[in-house]
């Protein structure tokens, strides 16, 4: 169990020592910091049969750890969303004798993946809850979220840790001691999702493309190359193209707003900050609003796919950038 989810397990745990555990729980947590950890946690002490910790060894857990518990039913997004036919399953499985007597878990992750069809499935069942249930849904985004869903369901949040516990962490698992402040920053907080990059690769494409950039605001390269290396080095993952230019933009206006170079996540060449500086602060708020809109562009329920900053605005905010 990571650290930082240390404090929603006790709420949880002490919901249901006092007897205020709700029949529904909505996780909330930001993408990458593992919450479909702490849902299965939740899932294997609701049907522990002993009510131990992670350590327990009784039948219910040990089915857990092989990964096929009868009176536990996970639906996950196939594709774009998930649809009715998937929901109405998971309902239904409900329904069945629970094989411990310990009760049934319905566990939804990504649950702001669910269409209309799915969501209204799901609310009727949570309208009338059977006996001895816990329905869970993780998300990422809780304004996709039915707000009839929201007033049936017991809200638990997952707080993003301070960017020192991250650090730590990371360092202790790449058994490393270097900074991943960058890393974090274009990741959102997601420590999970900088492990990957690091696996694959992409962390290393990151301080190239910093070094890059860089290079070409002090004068030392072309803006239109800039533009068409980035590109390049980013082809097949659109997220660290839109993560690099918001964590960009953002710590250009926190050094607009005073913040010394070194408490910046990714841009600390003063002599670049200082060039940068100059841009009129709306410019950059509304940049930045535009990246946040073509990241949000991201597979969902309505279809729409991931885009792409295209090369045009890409140019446009890097010679923005150069030349204000």
């Amino acid at each position: 169990m990571y650290s930082w989810l240390e404090n929603p397990l006790q709420k949880y745990l002490q919901m249901r020592a006092s007897n205020r555990l709700s029949h529904a729980i909505l996780l909330c947590a930001p993408e990458g910091i593992g919450s479909g950890v702490l849902a299965m946690e939740f899932a294997r002490r609701f049907l522990c049969l002993r009510d131990q910790g992670e350590e327990c060894s009784c039948h219910s857990c040990m089915m857990l750890k092989g990964a096929k518990h009868p009176d536990l039913t996970v639906i996950e997004r196939t594709g774009q969303s998930i649809g009715v036919d998937a929901l109405r399953k998971g309902i239904n499985s409900l329904v069945s004798t629970p094989v411990n007597a310990h009760g049934k878990v319905l566990l939804i992750k990504q649950a702001d993946f669910m269409t209309v069809q799915a969501s209204n499935a799901l609310l009727k069942t949570l309208e009338e809850p059977a006996p001895n249930i816990l329905i869970i849904l993780t998300t990422s985004n809780i304004m996709s979220i039915l707000p009839t869903i929201l007033s049936r369901t017991m809200r638990i949040q997952v707080n993003v840790p301070s960017v020192a516990e991250l650090n730590t962490f990371l360092q202790r698992e790449t058994s490393s001691s270097r900074d991943f402040s960058m890393e974090l920053a274009v990741s959102g907080m997601s420590p999970l999702k900088v492990l990957e990059w690091i696996e694959n690769g992409s962390d290393t494409k990151l301080h190239k493309c910093l070094e890059l950039f860089v290079n070409v605001m002090l004068g030392n390269g072309d803006i239109r190359k800039l533009a068409a290396d980035m590109e390049a080095l980013f082809k097949e993952d659109s997220i660290l193209l839109h993560g690099f230019m918001y964590a960009l933009i953002k710590d250009v206006m926190y050094y607009q707003n005073g913040v010394l170079p070194e408490n910046l996540r990714i841009l600390k060449n003063e002599q670049v900050l200082e060039h940068l500086a100059g841009i009129d602060p709306e410019s950059l708020g509304q940049a930045a609003k535009k990246v946040v809109m073509l990241r949000g562009a991201g597979v969902g329920p309505s279809g729409i796919k991931n885009s792409f900053i295209n090369s045009m605005q890409l140019l446009c905010w890097l010679e923005r950038l150069k030349g204000y």
